[in-house]
């Protein structure tokens, strides 16, 4: 599940800045910034211009999202750096026009660094970019999304000095929605964090936990039968024996604990087994990387193994406990016996 939360928060801004909600743009956004930028715990905000324009390379054409940005405010809010495959996202800062698209467009465009794409849209005279770099999210927008920098998208569009929309990062993700109502509040822009835009993932993530939990009440469960079982298998194999401790005048009392105490030891040997059994099978799946399809898992392109030592010590503090309970009806068997009976029936 924090795997999930991580890939998630990773490739978004925390809290995204639109327009009121009469307007399109955002004017005079330098004030707005400013003012994000003075707000505790903001790391970085980056402006951006997106708008749609089909992306044409020799006879291969496709639509696209084209976002203008200053990349390095863009990096700090997302960190674009660390998912190029080739090139540098930098290089949208240099003189000229360059641009720098998804790993799956690329391919759809069969387009490589150094090839020149030529973006149209509607109303603005066609203009041409040099591919400077290549980048993979492991999401859709590999194969949708196009970046420039900002001043270079906004002529092509013919916009002027203004922007579609503001991302922010900040040191505390679960602080966003605070920061995110403020902003709201003061600025009278809409803004939205990381939670509210992705609340579907976390509802998701909640009702996993809830599975999650029931599918170690179940395992605890039954292996809280086992154990029973084995020790009610134990109680009618020692009946003799349990006769003859009582007629040896052995309290039923030390008959009961004797039994408990057999339960406890066979579970905290399962439980150091199984522990250790598990720690190596983790180890060992860890070793290896599962593909998954990235596109269907929020990003994620392979199995995530995290292992937390405090689920060790959960799950055998639990596992005790429902052992323990487990070998007290067995025990009180046990200590109930007729010693008469008990030895008559050997």
């Amino acid at each position: 599940m924090k795997n999930i939360i991580d890939v998630t928060v990773e490739n978004q801004a925390h809290i995204t800045v639109s327009p009121r909600e009469d307007e399109d743009f955002i004017f005079l956004y330098h004030g707005l910034e400013n003012y994000i930028r003075k707000q505790e715990g903001v790391i970085a905000v980056s402006s951006y211009y997106q708008g749609e324009a089909a992306l044409q390379y020799r006879h291969n054409a496709e639509g696209v999202a084209l976002f203008g940005v200053n990349p390095e405010d863009e990096d700090r809010v997302v960190q674009k750096e660390k998912d190029m495959i080739a090139g540098d996202f930098g290089s949208l800062d240099l003189p000229g026009r360059y641009m720098v698209i998804g790993s799956k467009l690329a391919r759809n465009l069969d387009v490589d660094i150094g090839d020149t794409v030529t973006a149209q849209f509607p109303g603005s005279a066609p203009a041409d970019f040099k591919i400077s770099g290549i980048i993979q999210t492991g999401t859709q927008a590999d194969e949708t999304a196009a970046y420039a920098n900002l001043k270079r998208v906004q002529d092509f569009y013919n916009a002027g000095d203004i922007i579609t929309g503001m991302g922010i990062r900040v040191s505390d993700i679960y602080a966003a929605n605070t920061l995110a109502n403020k902003i709201d509040r003061e600025a009278d822009y809409d803004a939205v964090s990381w939670m509210e835009q992705n609340s579907e993932i976390l509802d998701l993530i909640e009702t996993q936990s809830q599975f999650v939990l029931i599918f170690y009440i179940l395992i605890f469960a039954i292996s809280g039968f086992g154990i029973a079982n084995i020790l009610i298998m134990i109680v009618m194999e020692k009946v003799g024996e349990i006769g003859m401790l009582m007629a040896m005048g052995v309290p039923r009392k030390s008959i009961l604990f004797i039994f408990l105490l057999e339960a406890c030891i066979l579970g905290m040997a399962g439980v150091m087994i199984g522990s250790a059994l598990g720690y190596v099978s983790a180890l060992f799946l860890a070793s290896y990387s599962i593909p998954i399809p990235p596109e269907m898992y929020f990003g994620m392109d392979h199995l995530p193994i995290l292992i937390v030592p405090e689920n060790f010590i959960i799950a055998g503090i639990f596992a005790m406990a429902i052992i323990t309970m487990a070998g007290i009806y067995p025990a009180r068997r046990a200590s109930k016996m007729n010693p008469v009976e008990a030895i008559h029936s050997v």
